[in-house]
Order: C-alpha cells, then sequence, then structure tokens
C-alpha cells in the first residue's frame, strides 16, 4: 500500500510539472489584450511588471521588480540636443520636466552662493516655506505634466538659516522638502468626493526614522544613485572643476525713488554644468520608470539636475572652499502620460524597448500620434507607394480599431490596394477646354439647381407617388364620383414619367400643390370639396407656386483648386505674406528707434498657434505667479513658531519671512537661463504692491532678466521701475490683466496645501505645521494673456518677441480682501514660431493660412501637411 501510495504522489507530481511547464509556454505566447489570439510582444512584458506592484506588496518586492527597461521610453530630452533636434508636442511635457528641474537649481545655486555672507546672508535666504510654496507651485502650474517636486541635500550641506540659534553654522543632518500631488477624492474638504489635482502634500523627506535617503539600502533613490542612468551627482567627488559651469550675471538696480544707480551688479556663480555637443556629463538626468512605493504609489519618471554652492559656507579664507554639489532637484511625472512609439525600428526610433508593437500590415506603413500616453492604439496605418485605401475606408486604419478587432476582422481588413489606372480627362477633351479664353484654371462651375419640391413637407416626402394614386381613386369609387376600373386622370398625372428606357429609369415625379393639399389637408381654400369645382382665385394661385423657383446664378468663376468653402491657395494673402516677412527683416536695432509704433506691430493672427505651441514655457511664468500667490497669501512676516529643543540649544523657527529682492532677481534669472525659447521674463509689481524685506513699501518694483544675442552662459537684469522704464504699468499686456482682475477674483483656482515639517533640527520626527492645510487661489493657464508679436527696442534687448502675462495676487496692508498685485511675463522669440500655410477655414485666425503652393489636380494624394520646426519661413508643408 505504500508502494501505490508512493506511485500516485509521482504521478501527480509529474502531472503538476507537466501542466506548469503548459500553463508557463501558455503565458509567454499569449498577449495581455481583449484577445488571445494576438502574439505576445514586449508591450504585455512591461504590463504584467506594471501590474504585479501595488501598495500592499512592493515594499518586499526586488529592485528589478520596481523598475522597467532603461529604454522603455524614447527620444528622452538631452540638454546639447534640444537646440538642434525637432521636438514634437508629445516631448513637450517631458521637456518641460527637464527644463524645470534645470530651473530649480539654477534659482537655488544663484541665491545659496550669492547670500553667502555672515552678516547679511542668513536672514535673506529663503525660508523652510519658501521651499514647500516652490515645490508646491511646481505641481498645480502643471496639471498634467509635473506630479512630483522637490530637493534632496547631501549629508550636512544645508543650513538651518530659518533657526534663531546661536550658531550661524548649524546644518541640518540631512533636508528634503518634497512635495507631491494627493488623490482628493476622500479629503475631508472635498465633500462632493470629485477628484480634484489641487490637493497637495508637502513634507520633509530628511526627518523622521529611515530618512537618510543617501544610503544604498534606501529604496526608491533613483535619483540619488544609478550610474547606469548616469546618476551620481551627489555625493560629490569630482573636485572643484569638474562640471561646475560658471554663469556671468550683471544687474542694474534702481532705487526707491525710480533713480537708476551706476554701479552695474556683478555676480558669477557655478551652476549645472553646460556641456558641448560631444559631452557627455549632463546637467540633467532622467531616471529609468520606477514604481514610486510608499508616497505616490505609482509608476513615475524622474527629472535630475544638481545645485552648487561654496562649501564650508560663511568661512573668510576664500582658498579653504570651493563650489561644490551639495544637492539634487527634481520633478517627477506620471509613466502612464508618456507617449510611447510603437512603428518598428527606423533611423528616427533606433534600439526602442516599445518598437514594433504596431500591428500594420505590409501594405500600409505605421505613424506615430501624440496623445494617448502608454496604452494601445496610439498610431495609425497609412497606405504604401503603390497603394490606395479602398473606397469605404475614410482616411488612414486607426491604431485603436485595429487593436480592438477580431482575429477574422484582422485577417480580412485593414489592407490597401494596389494602385490600378487613373481615370484623367480625356486628352481632347482637355485641349477642348484649355484652347478656352482662361483655360482651366477659368473654366466655370455649373451650381447645382434645387428641385421646385425642395420645401416639401417631410410628412408627404415619406409616401410614394403610387400609394397616393391608389388611395385617391380608392375614395373616389367609394363616393360614386368615380366608375370601377374607369382610368382616372390622376392616375395618368401621378405616373407620367419621361419618355425613356425602361421605367425605373426615370426619376419620380412629385405631384402639384392641389394634391398635397387635398392628402395633407393643410389648404382651406382648395380643400377636397373643390377638386372638381376649383375656382378661379384657387388655380391661379396653385399654377403660380406650381412654378419652378430659380435663383440667379452668380457671375464668377471657381477656379479648379477649390476645395470646400475655401481655397487651397490664396494669391492675395500669399502676397500679403511676402510683405509681411519683408517688413520683418527691414527692422533692425539700429533702425527701430525711428520706427512708428504701427510699424513695430504686427496684425492679428500672425501669431497664431503660439498659446499652444509655446504651452510649456508660459507654464514657466505661470510657475512663477503661483509662487507668488500662495506666499504673498500665507506668509505672515516675523512670525516665530515653537520653542524647539535641539541638542543644547533653545531655538525659535521663524516661520515668517518677506521676500527680498535678491531672491526675485534669482527666479527671473532661474527663467531664462533653463530654457533655450525663453530670451525674457519679469516680475512687474502693481502701483505700493512690493514690500522689501526691511518694511519699506516701493512705488513701483519690477525685476526684468533677459539673455544677449547668442548667450547662454550669461544673463542680465535691470529694475524696470527706473526712470524711463516704470510706463509698465501702461503696456497693453500689464493693463489688460489689470482691467480683468482688479475687481473681481472670480474664476481663480484654489489650491489646499498640507504641509509636515520636521520636529527638530535633527529630524527627529515628522509633525503638522501649525497652520493646516493652507489655502490660497491662483490663476489658470487660460487666464492669461499673449500678445500679438511687436518689436522690443531697447538699449538691453532688441528683437521681435511674443510675450505671455499672467496675474498673481495677495493680501496687501493686512486686508482681507484679496487684490491684484502684478504680472508675471516670459518672452519667446517670434523666429521661434512654426507657420501653418496649409488650407483652413475661414474662421480660423491664421494669417499665413491658405499660402501653400501645393498641387491638388496632379498630386495624388491632395492633402498638405504642416511641418514642424520650420520656425518662421514660408516652406513649411509638404504635399
Amino acid at each position: 500500500m505504500t508502494v501505490d501510495f508512493r506511485r500516485t504522489d509521482i504521478i501527480k507530481f509529474l502531472i503538476v510539472i507537466l501542466l506548469g511547464g503548459f500553463a508557463t509556454l501558455f503565458h509567454l505566447t499569449t498577449a495581455v489584450s481583449p484577445f488571445s489570439w494576438y502574439p505576445r510582444d514586449n508591450f504585455d512584458y512591461i504590463m504584467e511588471k506594471m501590474a504585479r506592484a501595488n501598495p500592499n506588496n512592493c515594499r518586499y518586492l526586488s529592485e528589478a521588480d520596481l523598475t522597467l527597461p532603461i529604454n522603455t521610453i524614447n527620444q528622452m530630452p538631452k540638454y546639447n540636443q534640444i537646440p538642434i533636434q525637432v521636438w514634437y508636442s508629445n516631448r513637450s511635457k517631458l521637456l518641460h520636466l527637464h527644463n524645470l528641474a534645470l530651473n530649480r537649481a539654477f534659482f537655488f545655486s544663484y541665491i545659496l552662493q550669492r547670500l553667502n555672507d555672515t552678516r547679511t546672508g542668513p536672514g535673506l535666504l529663503p525660508s523652510h516655506i519658501y521651499y514647500y510654496f516652490s515645490g508646491a507651485a511646481d505641481i498645480s502650474s502643471a496639471p498634467n505634466a509635473v506630479n512630483t517636486s522637490g530637493i534632496y541635500m547631501d549629508t550636512n550641506c544645508s543650513y538651518a538659516s530659518w533657526y534663531i540659534s546661536d550658531s550661524v553654522n548649524t546644518t541640518f543632518p540631512l533636508f528634503a522638502p518634497v512635495t507631491r500631488r494627493l488623490d482628493n477624492w476622500n479629503d475631508e474638504t472635498n465633500f462632493l468626493r470629485i477628484p480634484t489635482n489641487d490637493t497637495i502634500e508637502s513634507t520633509d523627506m530628511g526627518a523622521g526614522p529611515y530618512s537618510n535617503y543617501t544610503a544604498p539600502w534606501y529604496r526608491g533613490n533613483y535619483f540619488i544613485h544609478d550610474t547606469e542612468m548616469g546618476i551620481n551627482f551627489i555625493p560629490d567627488h569630482r573636485g572643484t572643476a569638474i562640471g561646475k559651469n560658471q554663469y556671468a550675471t550683471r544687474t542694474r538696480l534702481a532705487d526707491i525713488h525710480g533713480n537708476m544707480i551706476e554701479s552695474v551688479e556683478a555676480f558669477n556663480f557655478f551652476g549645472p554644468n553646460a556641456p558641448g555637443i560631444k559631452e557627455t556629463f549632463l546637467p540633467v538626468r532622467f531616471t529609468r520608470p520606477y514604481y514610486d512605493c510608499g508616497h505616490s504609489n505609482r509608476w513615475i519618471v524622474t527629472a535630475v539636475s544638481a545645485l552648487s554652492d561654496y562649501m564650508p559656507r560663511y568661512s573668510p579664507i576664500d582658498r579653504l572652499r570651493g563650489p561644490r554639489m551639495v544637492g539634487v532637484t527634481v520633478t517627477s511625472m506620471d509613466f502612464l502620460r508618456i507617449d510611447f512609439n510603437p512603428c518598428p525600428q527606423s533611423l528616427g526610433n533606433p534600439d526602442y524597448f516599445l518598437a514594433g508593437t504596431a500591428r500594420c500590415k505590409s501594405t500600409t506603413m505605421c505613424v506615430p500620434l501624440s496623445g494617448y500616453g502608454f496604452a494601445r492604439g496610439g498610431y495609425e496605418c497609412v497606405c504604401q507607394p503603390g497603394y490606395r485605401l479602398p473606397m469605404q475606408q475614410n482616411g488612414p486604419f486607426r491604431g485603436i480599431d485595429i487593436e480592438q478587432a477580431t482575429e477574422e476582422e484582422y485577417k480580412n481588413g485593414f489592407d490597401c490596394i494596389p494602385i490600378s489606372w487613373r481615370q484623367v480627362v480625356p486628352h481632347e477633351i482637355a485641349g477642348d477646354r484649355l484652347s478656352q479664353p482662361g483655360g482651366l484654371d477659368t473654366l466655370a462651375v455649373q451650381r447645382p439647381r434645387r428641385s421646385p419640391w425642395y420645401t416639401a413637407p417631410y410628412e408627404y416626402a415619406k409616401l410614394s407617388t403610387d400609394y397616393i394614386a391608389s388611395t385617391v381613386s380608392k375614395a373616389l369609387t367609394a363616393f360614386w364620383l368615380r366608375k370601377k376600373n374607369e382610368l382616372s386622370p390622376l392616375d395618368e398625372f401621378f405616373h407620367k414619367v419621361d419618355d425613356t428606357v425602361g421605367f425605373h429609369d426615370a426619376k419620380p415625379i412629385e405631384p402639384s400643390h392641389d394634391v398635397r393639399s387635398i392628402y395633407q389637408g393643410v389648404n382651406e381654400t382648395c380643400s377636397v370639396t373643390v377638386i372638381s369645382k376649383m375656382n378661379q382665385q384657387c388655380s391661379i394661385k396653385q399654377e403660380e407656386e406650381s412654378k419652378p423657383l430659380e435663383r440667379k446664378r452668380r457671375d464668377f468663376d471657381i477656379p479648379f483648386y477649390s476645395l470646400g468653402n475655401g481655397y487651397t491657395f490664396n494669391q492675395e494673402a500669399y502676397d500679403e505674406v511676402q510683405r509681411l516677412i519683408a517688413h520683418i527683416d527691414t527692422i533692425t536695432p539700429e533702425n527701430c528707434a525711428s520706427k512708428s509704433l504701427a510699424e513695430l506691430q504686427m496684425p492679428s493672427g500672425v501669431s497664431y498657434g503660439a498659446e499652444v505651441q509655446f504651452e510649456m514655457e508660459g507654464r514657466v511664468a505661470l510657475r512663477l505667479a503661483h509662487f507668488l500667490s500662495a506666499y504673498y497669501q500665507n506668509n505672515i512676516v516675523g512670525e516665530l513658531y515653537g520653542n524647539l529643543k535641539a541638542s543644547d540649544l533653545i531655538v525659535t523657527m521663524m516661520s515668517g519671512a518677506p521676500l527680498n529682492r535678491f531672491e526675485l532677481f534669482g527666479e527671473v534669472y532661474a527663467n531664462v537661463l533653463s530654457s533655450f525659447q525663453i530670451v525674457s521674463s519679469g516680475v512687474f509689481f502693481d502701483n505700493q504692491a512690493f514690500v522689501d524685506h526691511e518694511g519699506t513699501t516701493w512705488d513701483l518694483f519690477a525685476p526684468f532678466a533677459y539673455k544677449p544675442t547668442m548667450a547662454n552662459q550669461v544673463a542680465e537684469a535691470i529694475d524696470m521701475s527706473a526712470q524711463g522704464y516704470r510706463n509698465y504699468t501702461e503696456q497693453s499686456w500689464f493693463r489688460i490683466l489689470k482691467e480683468r482682475w482688479a475687481s473681481s477674483r472670480q474664476g481663480l483656482e484654489k489650491i489646499t496645501t498640507k504641509p509636515f515639517i520636521r520636529s527638530n533640527i535633527n529630524g527627529t520626527q515628522v509633525q503638522r505645521y501649525f497652520n493646516f492645510p493652507l489655502f490660497y487661489r491662483v490663476p489658470k493657464y487660460e487666464d492669461g494673456h499673449w500678445t500679438e508679436p511687436y518689436y522690443e527696442c531697447d538699449a538691453f534687448f532688441s528683437g521681435w518677441i511674443i510675450t505671455y502675462a499672467t496675474p498673481f495676487f495677495g493680501y496687501l496692508n493686512n486686508r482681507g480682501t484679496l487684490d491684484f498685485m502684478g504680472v508675471v511675463t516670459i518672452s519667446v522669440d517670434l523666429h521661434q514660431l512654426d507657420i501653418n500655410q496649409c488650407p483652413q477655414s475661414f474662421y480660423t485666425p491664421n494669417f499665413f493660412k491658405n499660402t501653400a503652393r501645393c498641387d491638388f489636380q496632379n498630386t495624388y494624394s491632395s492633402e498638405c501637411l504642416h511641418v514642424r520646426d520650420v520656425c518662421y519661413s514660408l516652406n513649411g508643408f509638404c504635399n
């Protein structure tokens, strides 16, 4: 019995092994898709890996289970390739993530080195609430692009400037203010339980137990240690020169009365690296996609950049200190929002993990589409050369339709058919038309004439003439008005057809108005009782109504290249565009001062598409406006928090500190240095809205930074409140926004921030901030204003630009009302704008539409395509 029992166990064991092997083989050959007949590909591999991790088991999974392959995302932005590559709309968010991390690295590198002074520096450095609101502004200004923003400082490299203590050299062991977007569907303040993306959590990741994010055992610190991705900024062992570029700033200041200070403040600081085209050490690196376990619990991608400072700080001996990477700035976005290219590998899609996952057939070509994120179907299949779409197919085959097709539908459809002989006008007929005056270009096109019964009621139109004839005949026979089998004139009337071959070839003839009135009973004068005795007045009226309606033919010719209600090419518009381009070249910095105001402005429609193409640049200004709004609505100057005991020192945290001029100049410097597209940026305060760190109220204050021509490591700034520039409050972009928001704040977006701070300097634990939560109102991107192109003619900056302006708000003079405080602007070069010359509808406000010279008669595709990155030239299309 024992032997039989063992044999049974062995048989069961072998069956389990075989079933497991078959299950594994079946699992490796089937796809995670609605239909099992799909072949398995790399997309299924990633989906299975993403589905494996969740908040309950992520702490027990290995690092390999929490990361995706390195080449999962293609066309990642690289600093030294941004100016020379074409960046499409599906990479604009990744580019914004790159520039935002670089922006914060520039700002904190500038401000930490600019205020490196024992006497005045500690009191003017950014407070802890500055770090929190800065990260919150990064997230709230880009709701669909940024989910996490923060700064991770190296060990003992951040100074406790907002703690009032006896030692100025007191440092934090670790300091990492990180801000994340929260899913607030179950928040105590969200009564409707509808997610709004307006709730943000800020916490110090360097406080509390197990918070040493620099340690190798710390999980999820891919932004600290990932040598395979080139991320090893901190700790810095490179010395004082490698990887640290020096940037030059020149600032022209004005006093409180608007008098320009003659001396120019020159300051050089060390910041992120600015590599050449062949260098590999980049200032911004991207992590591989990873699962953010324990925090956002989502698959994210992070951009990492390094900030620099002099170490040690506050040392009078300069030779003992030097520049050092003291921390990293991180910005993250949801991996599911990033588009991928499923088309086969090619020159523009090399060595990509998800390449070849599209299901286009051999007679078609794959074209990727934007806006689908990480999902199947983000492509379309167009016909190969020599093939055409079937008659019933309207446009290319969509990827979402192919991915949802059954096996039979896929095998029997989604194919292009070969092109046969093309049907054209015979040579003899074409010769006769060409012999006419004007040739084919002036051939008149006959407008189709409407039927005289076009206005017939719908109810009657549904009835056939046979049905009406038989019904009337039966009615006359029933009332003995006609003998049975007698031919009625109505029968001849209803069935009268043209003398053509075949009855079914004849067009149906609709009855006259009198018979319609008989059936419908709508004509009270000519009713059924007067059919045989029709009065003269009714007969005349019916004859007039039965006459066919004629419309006078328009006396103009429609050329052969017409398309719908518009034209594919307009010579007058093309001539206007030529004159506009020539006018742009005539304005130079040497003669712009002698030009009139009308000559320095462009007509409406010239900047068509700027609000879409430069949206992420506009959100840079929106980020600064959100930060200023949050700070001025929640900061209480001079407020002290707690009496904390750290070691043997009794310290007090100063929670309220005013914004100073150094910080505002640093913000506009960071805006222009972190983006190749932005040429200038400014913060323009309204009358008596700015109060400096000394408590003095300024009539006007406007830090404005710009980049000189062909300069990437040099930036200059000026206080626009100086005499000669104080009229910025009369500019159109300032006046329009002030008139809109001066008396009403209806439409502003409410942001909720939940800050958590450290309990003491050493960061023993994390606790709530004493004001919890914080609320403030900010504008949206649509609330800003894009100007028409204009020529900026100044001694410090000249060129054709487009400006985006957005307002910011705060509480002035401790009043309870929210006040308009000023405007934040960014400007981009007009020559970076792509123009669209393809045909568009008459209501589209595009100055360049219908100016593309596409031949719609001889080109088989008959389609005008807009080509990106041509940059304001008249050849941005293809046929």
